[in-house]
């Protein structure tokens, strides 16, 4: 990761958005804590001494966890509990392991919550957690290891490094590994759900740029397709009154500003097939899916999951209390929600594709043809939220929020919905070239990914060599 001295700080403790997250995993921005994070990782670690002290039952701090939760933990035992626990948890399988963009999101993620002071873990964890991060040194870790209840088995891994054992990888020491862990420190390891989180949040910022390319894409297939940009009009999104399609409808038309298609009168047909029609309508409903997401999914990085919730100050009810924030079935409900926005997206898409090149429709040849990444999409698009069956922990752990499988279906959805954007860039442009469309008619931002994309149509030697869509791709996805 290459970080300069101009690098923004994000502060960890603070608010933290789905955007600083997205910085810290690609190395545009530089952790630290804030200020106020000392005092209360003080406080809340002088909560657990006094609970350990004090021999007072605490899940997770002076008990076992899971199934093991009604059996105390010997004081004098404590520290190597919660080494053995990390260890317990770290069982690694072969499997593809997480991007580094991914664990730094993880690691600062994690960091963040512990920065509430609600977790209770000491001062000199966060710090050396908090250099490892600075330092770009990370562990790894394997992914599909999750039933569907939470990251446990990743973040045990990720947490080896620190307390001195071999890992997945040989990062994650930090400048020096830490002795042992002290009590409550291993579940606040490994119950925060920071891969879940991070790997989610990297991939609703790539939703988003994806979404605002499929925006642009459709604006140059009606163009190719010299369809009614009528049907896109203000009037239309007024009548409707959808925030989200009222939002993508004003994008569309900044989009197709200053061409001939939205000045009126080159449109071929009275009314356009569906798939080019309902543009504002499919692309707001996306809108509005990710909205919906992105809203639920910065909250959760601002949230507190660890378990138990450690309390302190004069108000507080208790010192702490066990609960069930750890829940991710919202977190799973907003992604399938999302995933299906991008299927049908991706279905009107492909729609498109098929008109451009159908001569009754498009007044063109029958040219290119293909939309086979369409399958990929709507198989990736199933519901995650139902898929737990299980009774872990000897049945107390019977429930589960499937946000891990959620984000992996959404990640597999993101390849190919690229592949088809690209797709139907492509033909959409190869319509514009074979009418004679001047690209100075053609809108303010459709104009610009015309041009780039032109001198790599191979018209008129079609077949005399393979047909490479990775520039085409890469220029697609740069005009997000």
């Amino acid at each position: 990761m290459s970080q300069t001295a101009k690098a923004p700080i994000v502060e960890l403790g603070a608010r933290l958005s789905i955007d600083d997250l997205k910085a810290l995993a690609h190395g545009g921005a530089t952790p630290a804590l804030a200020s106020p994070a000392v005092p209360r990782i003080a406080a809340g670690r002088a909560v657990v001494e006094r609970i350990v002290a004090a021999g007072i039952p605490a899940y997770g701090v002076t008990t076992g966890v899971g199934s093991q939760k009604d059996f105390a933990v010997d004081p004098a035992t404590i520290a190597a509990f919660n080494d053995r626990l990390i260890t317990a948890h770290a069982t690694i399988a072969p499997a593809p392991r997480a991007s580094r963009a991914g664990v730094r999101a993880a690691l600062a993620i994690q960091l963040h919550i512990m920065a509430s002071g609600r977790t209770g873990v000491r001062p000199v964890l966060v710090d050396a957690l908090l250099a490892r991060l600075q330092a770009d040194d990370l562990p790894d870790a394997v992914l599909g290891s999750s039933s569907g209840m939470s990251d446990i088995v990743a973040m045990s891994q990720l947490s080896l490094g620190i307390i001195g054992r071999a890992g997945v990888g040989a990062g994650g020491r930090g400048a020096a590994s830490l002795d042992g862990l002290a009590a409550k420190e291993a579940l606040s390891l490994l119950n925060s759900n920071a891969l879940t989180l991070g790997l989610g949040s990297l991939a609703l910022a790539e939703a988003r740029r994806l979404f605002a390319v499929q925006n642009l894409v459709a604006c140059l297939s009606l163009e190719g397709f010299q369809g009614n940009a009528a049907s896109w009009s203000e009037a239309v999104d007024q009548a409707r009154g959808q925030p989200g399609q009222s939002a993508v409808g004003q994008r569309l038309r900044a989009a197709l500003a200053g061409g001939a298609l939205l000045a009126g009168g080159v449109n071929r047909l009275l009314q356009d097939p569906l798939s080019f029609r309902c543009v504002p309508q499919i692309h707001g409903a996306a809108a509005a899916a990710l909205d919906f997401a992105w809203d639920a999914w910065e909250r959760e990085l601002n949230a507190i999951p660890d378990n138990p919730l450690v309390l302190w100050g004069d108000d507080a009810p208790a010192p702490f209390i066990s609960h069930g924030n750890m829940d991710t079935t919202l977190l799973a409900l907003t992604l399938d929600t999302l995933r299906l926005a991008l299927a049908r997206l991706c279905d009107a898409a492909g729609e498109r594709i098929h008109k451009i090149q159908w001569a009754q429709f498009s007044g063109l040849p029958t040219g290119l043809a293909g939309h086979d990444c369409l399958a990929s999409v709507r198989q990736a698009a199933n519901p995650a939220v139902l898929n737990f069956r299980g009774q872990l922990g000897d049945g107390v752990e019977d429930v589960a929020g499937n946000a891990p499988v959620a984000v992996d279906q959404l990640e597999q959805m993101l390849a190919p919905a690229w592949n088809l954007a690209t797709i139907e860039a492509v033909c959409a442009a190869w319509a514009i070239a074979r009418r004679g469309i001047a690209p100075a008619t053609l809108g303010a931002r459709t104009g610009p990914l015309f041009t780039a994309l032109r001198p790599l149509l191979p018209i008129g030697v079609e077949g005399e060599a393979i047909f490479d869509l990775s520039a085409a791709r890469a220029i697609v996805i740069a005009a997000s």
